[in-house]
């Protein structure tokens, strides 16, 4: 009978948070994903209103934010 043998890997210590850069190579068109906030009614209607009057969407407004953010 053959014993299996357990392998410890060495942990890292601290975190390192990933560069935005890479995140953003590694993400492509299939991996997208739904994200649901929590707004006041008003808030949102005041940025469908103000999306229509910019012709975009709620969509690109919140995607390029989220980009911004992540770019600092």
């Amino acid at each position: 009978m053959t014993e299996k043998r357990l392998s410890i890997k060495k942990r890292d210590t601290g975190h390192h948070p990933p560069q935005s850069a890479a995140l953003a190579a590694i993400v492509t068109e299939e991996d997208k994903v739904r994200l649901n906030v929590e707004m006041s009614k008003s808030k949102r209607q005041a940025l469908k209103a103000k999306a229509v009057m910019e012709g975009r969407t709620v969509h690109e407004i919140v995607n390029h934010l989220v980009d911004e953010y992540l770019n600092r």
